[in-house]
């Protein structure tokens, strides 16, 4: 069995695409996500780390049964790379428009955290990782990512 190759950080970008988002709000996921992805300071951060590079998978989620992944684990390090998630992010048409089941959705990311082909670089916890979490949401999503055995440098968005 080959070892996994290291990232600093599993990244799993999910998009709702429920009946609940319009087409500017879909528009506005998917341009937020291009615009932090081709950011030079997120470049740089990506770089900074003990690998310089990161693993990301890009999900839709919608109703209960409605979950898609659009673009499989792709390790990025360079804006060249970075544009490459871009452009398949952006040429893709919008999947679904069932209701919203974001639980659905969370354990859809998850279950991608789970099937990386990359392991996550997982430093030892700081006070600030012990304490970081405030909201709710982030809480489940950390705790949802804990039991996937991905560390703490593993994260749905």
């Amino acid at each position: 069995m080959r070892a996994q190759e290291q990232v600093d950080l599993l990244l799993v970008l999910a998009s709702d695409v429920s009946r609940s988002v319009d087409t500017r709000k879909f528009e506005l996921q998917r341009q937020g996500y291009a615009a932090a992805l081709s950011n030079p300071r997120v470049i740089d951060a990506i770089r900074s780390g003990p690998h310089g590079k990161i693993a990301i998978c890009f999900v839709e989620w919608s109703g209960q049964t409605s979950q898609k992944l659009l673009i499989d684990w792709i390790w990025s390090t360079t804006r060249r790379r970075a544009r490459k998630i871009i452009d398949q992010m952006l040429e893709f048409a919008r999947t679904f428009a069932d209701r919203t089941a974001i639980s659905a959705g969370i354990d859809f990311a998850v279950s991608q955290l789970e099937r990386a082909p990359f392991k996550a670089y997982a430093p030892a916890p700081s006070m600030y990782q012990a304490t970081a979490p405030t909201i709710p949401a982030a809480t489940s999503v950390r705790r949802a990512t804990t039991r996937s055995r991905k560390a703490s440098r593993s994260t749905v968005w």
